[in-house]
């Protein structure tokens, strides 16, 4: 081994090729290495999601999410799948078990248990959208696009152009266009002209869809050719429905639609509304590809936006938010200011107690240990993000210690008057095993994280990675490279030095403390015990601290039923206030008005990076909600800070299980009180809470038969009196036109239905009233299933500074003692709770088996 050691402690050029060529790689590899926000992971979670206009929770429930739910429940592989019923469609989220072999094959098979469901209502019109989550698919950066001066056609027109642009440009894979109404031909029917003429809706919806129609009939033969014979009776422009012929006679007057009907070019009900910064406009959402990088995609994306507004004269309001470029422009920032303030450090201190020579060469190791892993990590496949800068981070003190430790023994031997290379031959030999040693358990401990399971696995894999790949390069340079920079150098070491008499001073305390070194280790053994004892009883475990976090959501609730309009009148009373208490900490406002429920508004609060903020996230949300009870008009209104790290789902979710409807109730009404009382708990939300209050026709059959109606007629002229039909559609540019049919002017009370005539079998107007009742009753909630059953989701914010997500788990259960007062509802714990036990689970098993590993 001696000469193996001389051979490399000579070899001045060798070490100095070694450290420039791992600079320079790493250098080069740095250019060019992907740079993302998080790892690449499959969440190994698919949605479903099924549109169903028009239909109520309950009818959503059994004619679309139970059907779905029934081929699923057949699949083998499956851990779980969670739906939630709400008015006009059906989510479903189906999460994969971890033990599954062949992934992509269970995914196909879920696909075509969902293609295989032919029973789905007729409304449903668009299959089932099954689709992975996976951070692939996670938007870039969302752009806002306003212009106050232009129409809605006008600004529309230009949005879809500079979409189109985007998609163009290199690394974006998808824009995703939100805030968008599609166009619609609407057919207004006048109820009066109708019964005049004595016409009925089933046959005006009949004569325009059989008039929009192209056939071919055939082929014309002749000796020396062929050519195919085409009836055309499609319409080539919108006004043509209005010359639709829906009553004629051979003496009488013809009755075209426009002379019953007030036709016109509009848009589709806004059913939802997109607010960036109070602006209304259309949404963006750029999706890059997997492999692009994060950086160069967000700022070719912008290149490309100031260029087309410039082409527009500049009149376009462009704002940018969820801007995920910025998270890591700023992590590479802490990492490079870090390792300039270590490579200072080192120069200081080293400079001080051994020499500067020794200082620099120690402090070189640094950009080799982190450039040498980027390029590891680079050739591995991986990327530079969020995940993976934390761990450099983490990993810088680590490195420079081995380097201090063979540089100050080969400074100590220089200092003994041996010669230079002899110095540095005997300083190395002398502490590498400690320092192999050190190397061997730090990696063992790191490696333990490899067993980590669920989603937190997935996203902290490369924090090991990243750790070996660091310490492997750092063995190397103090081995190959820093000894025979060392002993390349002629500077002359005094004997003497300051820092002596401390070391004799220090060697006397040790002396004095080794004659006690049973009482010793008996002290450090009581203060272990006593350290680990304070651990458990008063440390909080977070998985993810809200500390630095630039991103606080809220949650606006009216009064059930309340219209869009009247919910977005309080939203922006909502983002005053938050402009007004954020201030100049305030990059973005995001709103999204009725995107589920005409009453509920969602809010994404940008801030500045922390580094630039005046104040903390955690302040500003203290203030915010302080301010809650000046929005007088909101039912609830919660604010919360949204925290780092993979989708959890909120702190605590408590989900209840069971058949038993009475039972499930009485349940999460005791729980829900139970979390209020809890310190540190706040946001308490159920998924059970009532929806639009609901008016319902009550038909009598019996009378319905002598009168010779049909059910399929009342429903139709019920539903395009309040909803409109769509009978037909043609084709505009790009994009499908539908022809929407509606009665009246759509804004129909509850007299209206009563009055309103349909037609039976024989030609004959009858009043819905003459075979019906109407009642209104209660908005039925949302229905929600576990795994096909029936469940109510109780869920919650944890305050960090109080308490903590495991503790509140345990109370709650505790104090709701299940089994003796509800034994026919079970719990299953979701969100941030369950990936907190399920990653301190892991954590246990990979902390033994990293002591063991160790010892």
């Amino acid at each position: 081994m001696d000469s193996i050691l001389n051979f490399f402690v000579r070899q001045k050029k060798l070490a100095l090729v070694f450290t420039v060529s791992v600079i320079a790689i790493g250098l080069l590899a740095l250019s060019s290495i992907q740079r993302d926000q998080f790892p690449a992971v499959d969440f190994e979670v698919m949605s479903i999601s099924t549109a169903y206009p028009g239909a109520s929770p309950e009818d959503v429930e059994q004619n679309v999410t139970n059907l779905i739910e029934d081929e699923l429940s057949n699949i083998s592989g499956i851990e779980k799948f969670v739906s939630v019923s709400r008015e006009g469609r059906s989510s479903i989220t189906v999460t994969l078990s971890q033990d599954v072999s062949d992934i992509d094959t269970l995914k196909q098979d879920i696909r075509n248990a969902v293609n295989r469901i032919k029973s789905l209502p007729a409304e449903v019109t668009n299959l089932p959208n099954v689709r992975d989550q996976k951070t692939s698919r996670k938007s870039i950066i969302k752009i806002s696009i306003g212009a106050p001066d232009l129409s809605y056609a006008e600004l529309r027109k230009i949005t879809d152009n500079i979409a189109d642009s985007l998609e163009l440009v290199d690394g974006v894979s998808e824009v995703v266009k939100d805030g968008y109404l599609d166009r619609e031909i609407q057919i207004r029917i006048n109820p009066n002209k109708l019964y005049q003429h004595k016409l009925s809706l089933p046959q005006i919806i009949d004569s325009i869809a059989k008039r929009n129609a192209r056939y071919t009939v055939g082929q014309n033969h002749s000796e020396r050719d062929e050519k195919i014979i085409v009836v055309l009776a499609k319409f080539d422009q919108a006004e043509s429905v209005g010359d639709v012929i829906i009553k004629s006679t051979f003496q009488g007057p013809i009755v075209r639609l426009k002379d019953i009907a007030q036709i016109e070019s509009g848009n589709v009900e806004e059913k939802s509304i997109i607010r960036v910064n109070g602006k209304k406009g259309f949404i963006l959402r750029v999706r890059k590809q997997a492999q692009a990088d994060v950086i160069t995609t967000v700022d070719l994306v912008k290149e490309k936006i100031t260029d087309l507004n410039s082409k527009y004269d500049n009149q376009l309001q462009i704002f940018y938010s969820s801007d995920m470029s910025k998270y890591v422009r700023n992590r590479l920032k802490i990492v490079t200011n870090n390792g300039m303030m270590g490579l200072l450090l080192v120069l200081i201190v080293l400079g001080a107690f051994l020499s500067f020579k020794t200082a620099f060469w120690v402090a070189v190791s640094l950009p080799v240990s982190l450039l040498g892993t980027v390029a590891l990590l680079g050739a591995s496949g991986e990327t530079i993000n969020l995940v993976s800068l934390a761990a450099m981070i983490l990993v810088l003190g680590i490195v420079v210690d081995d380097s201090i430790i063979v540089a100050e023994s080969i400074h100590h031997h220089k200092q003994r008057g041996e010669d230079r290379f002899e110095s540095a031959t005997r300083g190395f030999k002398h502490v590498i095993m400690p320092v192999i040693t050190t190397i061997l358990t730090t990696i063992l401990a790191f490696s333990s994280m490899f067993l980590m399971g669920g989603t937190m696995g997935k996203f902290i894999y490369v924090i090991p990675i990243v750790v070996i790949f660091a310490l492997l390069l750092s063995f190397l340079e103090v081995s190959i490279a820093l000894p025979a920079h060392l002993a390349s150098s002629h500077e002359k070491i005094k004997s003497s030095h300051w820092f002596d008499a401390v070391e004799v001073w220090f060697e006397d305390f040790l002396s004095a403390v080794l004659k006690w070194r049973y009482m010793v280790v008996i002290v450090f053994a009581l203060m272990l015990a006593a350290s680990l004892y304070f651990a458990k009883t008063n440390m909080k475990f977070v998985l993810f601290p809200a500390i630095g976090v630039d991103t606080i959501s809220a949650r606006l609730q009216m009064p059930a039923g309340s219209s869009l309009g009247y919910t977005e009148s309080v939203s922006e009373q909502i983002e005053a206030l938050i402009s007004e208490v954020v201030g100049e900490d305030l990059e973005s406002i995001t709103s999204n008005v009725g995107k589920y429920f005409t009453h509920v508004a969602r809010f994404t609060i940008e801030l500045s990076p922390s580094s630039e903020r005046v104040q903390t996230s955690k302040a500003l949300l203290k203030q915010l909600k302080a301010r809650v009870g000046e929005i007088t008009a909101a039912e609830k209104l919660k604010f919360s800070i949204r925290r780092p790290g993979p989708p959890q789902g909120e702190d605590v979710e408590i989900n209840l299980v069971g058949s038993d409807h009475v039972q499930r109730q009485v349940a999460a009404d005791q729980l829900e009180e139970i979390l209020s009382s809890i310190d540190g708990l706040d946001n308490i939300n159920r998924d059970d809470e009532p929806g639009k209050a609901r008016i319902e026709v009550v038909l009598d059959f019996e009378k319905m038969a002598r009168l010779e109606i049909d059910f399929s007629v009342v429903s139709q002229y019920l539903k395009t009196a309040f909803t409109g039909i769509d009978v037909t559609d043609m084709r505009d540019g790009q994009n499908d036109v539908n022809f929407r049919i509606y009665f009246g002017d759509g804004l129909h009370s509850q007299a209206f239905i009563q009055s309103l005539k349909v037609n039976n079998r024989k030609g004959h107007l009858v009043p819905i009233s003459q075979f019906s009742s109407i009642r209104q009753i209660e908005g039925e909630p949302d229905f929600n299933h576990f795994n096909g059953q029936r469940s109510t989701l109780v869920s919650g914010s944890v305050d960090d500074e109080i308490t903590t997500v495991s503790r509140v788990m345990d109370e709650a259960l505790e104090r709701l003692d299940l089994t003796s007062n509800f034994p026919n509802i079970r719990v299953i714990k979701e969100g941030g709770a369950k990936e907190t036990m399920q990653s301190m689970d892991s954590f246990k098993r990979a902390f033994v088996m990293a002591i063991f590993g160790i010892f």
